[in-house]
């Protein structure tokens, strides 16, 4: 068994470039010395019976991964940079190789020990399982030294380099937080077997502890930077180097986060607490994700957010309360102001010789106390700290988007400004428009409200009054009142004539000027017709109306005057 001591020493301190070239000589010269004459090999194939198959086709792969290895650090004496770069990547890929096949070589001795057979290398495989850690930590010391040395060069880079600089930190990160993922799977597989891990395993939290805890603070330090950056980019909009710096930052924010997230799900999978970790990566990242669901988490959130409120209060608590106190109080003064406008305006209105309609001295007035209201606002808005300049631009082009948005309504406001000039009906007015009847109730520059005369309110818009005929009904001071009342063909016509003139004259609110007048009309199919149309204040029209209707019952039946039925006469003949 010298050939397979040698085999799994060399194996272990070879391991990719791990291991002193003095020491890889002597070993081999050792391993040449043991083996018979012919053809040798760097590690052996040993009897399927000894080792099994499946430890043989891993012997075989790793001694391949061992003359790779070789090659690859000869040529990189010579290489360029570009090659170099090559071949340190194809390096780190032999590396997670090889580690890959020493856990399956620890599944192949555990798997011929289930099998019931007691190998005899197995006091060589842990030796080979516990020899590779120390250089797994040295792996880990080692790029987290080269990282180091590559963010030196970030703090005299100019602000074009950051971001190439940022992504070299970030490719060696990757490979670093590996090493740890490989760490952890070499811990996980020594328990597998049986093999004391208390040590390497203090050994490795130690390590991840003082990961985690030089990520918080890069993370909080890529933060501040982003904040301050941002800060800069308000004031200056289009600098140049700024948005660089940001990119960086934001780049070197991303690498971290990432990192402590892989430092985290190994510490929850070795039971570790992480609790204050995942609420630093939940606030920077803000992704529910990373432990919004773990209740020490939560509770943790809750309570920096508590104590961040508690702080913001007593720092500057006082200052914002006064000015919220002068915020309500301009409030309180500009909405006097406007009830104060308002009254001033229907006064002076009133007393006036503009001659405006009731619509338009409305209409000024609302629109006044209203632009006087919202001067209160912007000032009052202004004593919390909000700057106007940008709130005004805003609005303007809201206005201008919604304006485009809302032809319709811009239709309805010219048309309501046409009806303000030119008057066709005015506030209590009876109209007929657009196919709705009532009197107007009120109006703004988009629409016209009507209350029927049963008191329902129709509200219609303007352009659709101004496009159409307006019928003001009570426009004029007196109005005619048109009835139709109809005798039988065998009553005298000079004293039904007689009867509805003196109806007339006896009613006090029928005018004598117009006289009002009576005539034969028509001759209908079953009756003779009379127009009565007497003349009467608009006001009284609807009382006159029903009077004279009901007085003309009246007095045909007292006189004898008979207002017939439809009829018609039917002949039937009876061809019998």
């Amino acid at each position: 068994m010298n050939g397979w001591r040698v085999t799994i020493f060399i194996v272990l301190f070879i391991l990719l470039g791990w291991m002193p070239p003095a020491l890889y000589t002597s070993l081999a010269a050792e391993q040449k010395a043991s083996e018979p004459s012919g053809d040798s090999q760097v590690v052996g194939e040993l009897p399927s019976e000894v080792v099994g198959e499946r430890a043989s086709e891993l012997m075989l792969r790793i001694n391949q991964a061992v003359k790779d290895d070789e090659r690859y650090k000869n040529n990189m004496l010579e290489a360029n940079a570009e090659d170099h770069l090559v071949l340190q990547l194809q390096i780190f890929l032999l590396q997670k190789r090889v580690m890959s096949d020493i856990h399956l070589l620890g599944d192949a001795l555990m798997e011929l020990e289930k099998g019931g057979k007691q190998p005899d290398f197995r006091s060589q495989v842990e030796n080979v399982f516990i020899s590779v850690i120390p250089q797994l930590w040295s792996n880990i010391d080692g790029l987290r030294v080269e990282i180091d040395t590559v963010r030196a060069r970030r703090t005299e880079a100019a602000a074009e380099e950051q971001s190439a600089i940022e992504d070299e930190i970030k490719k060696l990160s990757m490979r670093l937080n590996i090493f740890y993922e490989m760490s952890l799977a070499h811990i996980v597989k020594m328990e597998q077997m049986g093999m004391a891990v208390k040590k390497v395993r203090a050994d490795f939290i130690q390590l991840l502890a003082d990961r985690a805890e030089k990520l918080s603070g890069r993370m909080h330090l890529a933060l501040e930077r982003i904040d301050d950056l941002e800060g800069r980019l308000k004031e200056i909009l289009d600098d140049a180097n700024v948005v660089k710096l940001l990119i960086a930052s934001k780049k070197s924010l991303d690498t971290n986060t990432a990192g402590i997230e892989v430092v985290l799900d190994i510490m929850d999978q070795l039971e570790l607490n992480t609790e204050a970790y995942r609420t630093q990566l939940l606030t920077a990242t803000r992704d529910i994700s990373h432990g919004l669901l773990n209740t020490g988490v939560a509770v943790g959130l809750m309570g920096r957010t508590f104590d961040n409120i508690k702080n913001w209060l007593v720092e500057r608590g006082p200052q914002y309360l006064v000015k919220l106190i002068l915020f309500f109080g301009i409030l309180f003064i500009f909405r006097f102001a406007t009830r104060l406008v308002r009254t001033g305006l229907e006064k002076a209105l009133d007393t006036s010789n503009l001659n405006l309609s009731q619509l338009a001295g409305r209409m000024i007035v609302t629109i006044t106390s209203n632009l006087v209201m919202i001067f209160g606002i912007l000032v009052a808005l202004s004593q919390l700290g909000i700057s106007l300049g940008p709130l005004l631009a805003g609005l303007g082009v809201a206005g201008f988007i919604v304006g485009f948005a809302l032809q319709d309504t811009l239709g309805n406001f010219a048309s309501g400004v046409m009806i303000l000039l030119y008057r066709p009906y005015d506030i209590g007015d009876l109209v007929d428009v657009s196919g709705a009847y009532g009197r107007v109730h009120k109006m703004s520059l988009v629409s016209t409200s009507l209350l029927t005369l049963d008191n329902q309110t129709i509200v219609v818009p303007n352009s659709k009054i101004w496009s159409d005929v307006i019928k003001n009904v009570t426009a004029q001071d007196i109005r005619r009142v048109d009835m139709v009342f109809g005798i039988s063909y065998s009553d005298d016509i000079p004293k039904t004539e007689s009867i509805l003139n003196d109806i007339l004259k006896s009613h006090d609110m029928i005018l004598d000027d117009p006289e009002p007048v009576v005539h034969l009309h028509t001759l209908g199919e079953s009756s003779v017709d009379f127009i009565v149309r007497p003349w009467v204040n608009v006001d009284d029209y609807w009382e006159v109306y029903w009077a004279v209707t009901r007085t003309v019952k009246m007095r045909f039946d007292e006189e004898g005057v008979s207002i017939p039925f439809p009829q018609r006469d039917v002949h039937v003949y009876n061809k019998n």
